[in-house]
């Protein structure tokens, strides 16, 4: 495993772990990830072991307790057993090693211990210094206050996103112990049983940490992550914000413009129809970091075998600091100066756009345009980019 993100093998999930692999950052003793796989036919149960930890006590401890609460001996039972019963069994995993932390997803599909068909998500996050499962009373400063906001968060967005394709719907109590950790945030999976698609798998709610800084404890763990966002000045922001479209990406969203659609549908699971609107259309997907963003192609007029994504747009996600939902029009202004193009958009026009009557500036930044749209009251409601 090297210090860089190593994709291990796609397993499809409801808003959740869609894409399996492994982060990691180097540090002093190297810490590495040992990929773990038997495979029956197209039958699979897949884990990491931890290698190259100093404390090898901590290591070992590590490793043990991801084959027992990942279910792999039971799993491996059931592979062995399948025979010819029809039933299948994938397991595999995904997995963030960033200096002293280990972060592990397991998605679990197929024929289960209990010998039942069924989908379950096992998220299990360590602490390497010690070899012991950190709790997410370590990453908030005041969990049960936070556990009740993002409730609130989730309850308010993914029900107006997944209304009509949930087999369970109860987002209430948050999973707050079985979440995984990553670069853009937290995810917490929920259990089957209380949260649910249509499409077969549990359901997920990620948040960026952007999104709780205001709970977040950035003294303990979450500050040996450096992930806590960096104060910058307008001049920083403006630059960033030049990279960031100019590369033809939004921050935390894991496909860029140009990349081929079927491909990112196949990876990320398509909710529901697209949507359609002027010359293009929207593709919600299931994975949990698409929650409040859309994936936008063309008409698909050549066919969607040769369709490629046309943009992002976004509702949630913050561009270094600019903030749907807060952030007002001349404050954007301010930091990226007068724009090159203004559009209104009366109410027949963002009906037919799936936004708020308002007001849209456009900058450019290299090959792409960047949108920012504007309420009536002025503040902004999503980002968009685009070619």
């Amino acid at each position: 495993m090297t210090g860089t993100m190593r994709r291990i093998l796609p397993v499809l999930c409801v808003g959740c772990m869609l894409v399996l692999g492994c982060f990691s950052l180097a540090r002093a003793d190297s810490p590495t990830l040992k990929d773990v796989r038997t495979a029956i036919g197209e039958n699979l149960v897949a884990y990491p072991q931890l290698e190259g930890l100093a404390d090898e006590i901590a290591q070992q401890a590590v490793n043990d307790d991801i084959i027992l609460r990942g279910d792999i001996a039971k799993h491996l039972v059931s592979l062995s057993t399948l025979g010819g019963n029809g039933l299948s069994l994938v397991v595999d995993y995904q997995a963030f090693l960033h200096s002293d932390v280990l972060s592990i997803t397991f998605s679990a599909k197929g024929q289960m211990p209990n010998g039942r068909e069924g989908q379950a998500f096992t998220a299990l996050t360590y602490d390497l210094q010690t070899g012991k499962p950190i709790k997410a009373a370590e990453l908030f400063t005041q969990l049960e206050d936070a556990a009740a906001k993002m409730e609130e968060i989730l309850e308010m967005t993914l029900t107006e996103e997944l209304s009509g394709y949930l087999n369970n719907s109860e987002f209430m109590p948050l999973p707050v112990e079985n979440f995984a950790l990553d670069e853009d945030g937290i995810t917490f999976y929920y259990p089957y049983s209380q949260l649910s698609l249509v499409s077969g798998y549990a359901g997920a709610g990620q948040f960026y940490y952007e999104e709780l800084a205001d709970w977040l404890n950035w003294d303990g763990v979450l500050g040996r992550l450096d992930v806590k966002p960096k104060q910058m000045s307008d001049a920083q922001i403006k630059e960033a914000v030049r990279e960031t479209v100019a590369s033809g990406r939004l921050l935390h969203v894991p496909v860029k413009i140009g990349d081929t659609l079927p491909d990112v549908v196949a990876r990320y699971r398509l909710l529901r129809e697209p949507d359609q609107y002027p010359a293009g259309k929207y593709y919600q997907m299931e994975a949990p970091i698409f929650r409040q963003v859309l994936v936008l192609s063309d008409a698909l007029t050549g066919g969607y075998e040769h369709s490629v994504v046309e943009g992002l747009q976004s509702t949630r996600l913050s561009l270094f600091g600019i903030q749907p939902g807060i952030t007002a029009r001349e404050r954007w202004r301010e930091i990226l100066g007068e724009p090159e193009q203004t559009a209104t958009f009366n109410e027949s026009l963002a009906y037919d756009y799936g936004i708020p009557s308002g007001e849209s500036d456009f900058y450019t930044f290299g090959e792409y345009q960047l949108r920012l749209h504007a309420d009536e009251a002025g503040i902004l409601h999503s980002i968009r980019l685009m070619k």
